[in-house]
């Protein structure tokens, strides 16, 4: 199980990027009804607004990553 804290101060406990994806939509205010793949388009639109930054989406583990390397989630070893 690896653990991550996103910006917002929440943490998720994932085990694949996929269930990380399920996990961040589940909590959402805007999107928890979503499907991942609707979800992480609607993220990626929100996060371009907010941060300037084009999100690929197509995939789970390349959205983790890009979340990873843009600093709005910290992969914390356990």
């Amino acid at each position: 199980m690896k653990k991550y804290f996103i910006k917002n101060d929440e943490v998720i406990h994932a085990e694949s990027p996929f269930q990380f994806v399920t996990e961040l939509r589940q909590g959402s205010w805007f999107d928890s009804d979503c499907t991942d793949e609707e979800y992480m388009k609607n993220f990626a639109g929100r996060y371009k607004i907010s941060s300037g930054i084009d999100m690929k989406y197509s995939n789970a583990e390349e959205f983790l990553n890009i979340l990873i390397e843009t600093g709005f989630v910290r992969k914390i070893e356990e």
